[in-house]
């Protein structure tokens, strides 16, 4: 009779879905950007900012996402921005839960160089983003249907300072600029307690990351957590099976910054059909997924 019971709560525990957890821990959350030309920096810099000959310049540089360098390498995939929850949150009685937020990574590059005229070597000067060394937190709000949820939406005003290195072709000359602070309202985007097929996370502790675009390892962020932000369980188009990829939207007055979750790190097989890829760095064989890459659109002021 024991043995049956015992048999009997096996079964009916196996059978039920992902349980909600009633607090999100402390943790990272990863994003990855395209370089189509919807991510820009629009700038204006003045006669001499080169060099003591340099003519003014302005225009838009079309950024695109970097993955992050890390130790270990290549764990976070084709991340190019991290974002860490500063702490653990609790749900309240009316499913909701709040917490403080950091951009500790956003890496972009230019897609091409821009011309500057006026300074010896070349006219050609290539330009990286990053995230400024001093940034600012910022609130999240996160909200479920039920105690039993396992997902749900989050709202946040993302604030980043943002740094745009130049760097002169064939030279050493750099010149760095930091940029005011760019602030984005996040309404109504979607994240569930773990990813779905494909979806990268890093749950080995606490990894060192590159901040500020040297391709040097230089801070530790936390591992990822029971939230896994642009995660939805509704039916997607595309997807086979919930949690799908969302996008996880950003914008301001007159700016519109949307990202996914990263592929992992992978490359592409070349068959033919529904993309595939082979892990990189580990000794797994298994052929993962690449979802289509996400679009970012990002002004700098």
């Amino acid at each position: 009779m024991k043995k049956t019971l015992f048999l009997g709560l096996a079964l009916l525990l196996a059978a039920l879905p992902g349980l909600a957890d009633n607090t999100i821990t402390h943790g990272s959350d990863l994003f990855q950007t395209a370089g189509d030309g919807t991510t820009y920096a629009q700038v204006s810099l003045p006669a001499g900012y080169f060099c003591t000959g340099s003519a003014a310049w302005s225009g838009t540089i079309v950024l695109a996402g970097v993955p992050v360098a890390t130790s270990p390498a290549n764990v976070l995939g084709n991340t190019d921005t991290i974002i860490e929850r500063l702490s653990d949150t609790t749900f309240n009685s009316s499913n909701v839960a709040t917490v403080n937020a950091i951009v500790r990574v956003a890496n972009f590059k230019s897609t091409s160089p821009i011309t500057v005229t006026g300074c010896s070597g070349s006219s050609l000067w290539d330009v990286t983003s990053s995230a400024a060394p001093t940034q600012s937190s910022f609130a999240m709000t996160i909200y479920r249907s039920s105690s039993t949820a396992t997902g749900g939406t989050f709202d946040s005003t993302v604030t980043i300072n943002p740094r745009l290195t130049f760097t002169q072709q064939g030279s050493s000359v750099t010149r760095s600029l930091d940029q005011a602070t760019i602030t984005f309202s996040t309404s109504g985007a979607s994240w569930t307690h773990q990813t779905g097929s494909g979806g990268l996370t890093y749950t080995s502790g606490p990894v060192q990351v590159d901040t500020n675009g040297d391709g040097v390892p230089d801070t530790n962020v936390p591992a990822t957590s029971n939230f896994a932000a642009g995660w939805t369980n509704v039916p997607q188009s595309g997807c086979a099976s919930t949690p799908c990829p969302v996008p996880v939207p950003h914008s301001t007055i007159t700016a519109r910054h949307q990202t996914k979750p990263p592929l992992p790190p992978c490359t592409t097989t070349g068959t033919t059909g529904a993309a595939t890829a082979k892990r990189r760095g580990t000794k797994a064989t298994a052929v993962v997924r690449c979802y289509a890459v996400s679009t970012t659109t990002n002004t700098v002021q």
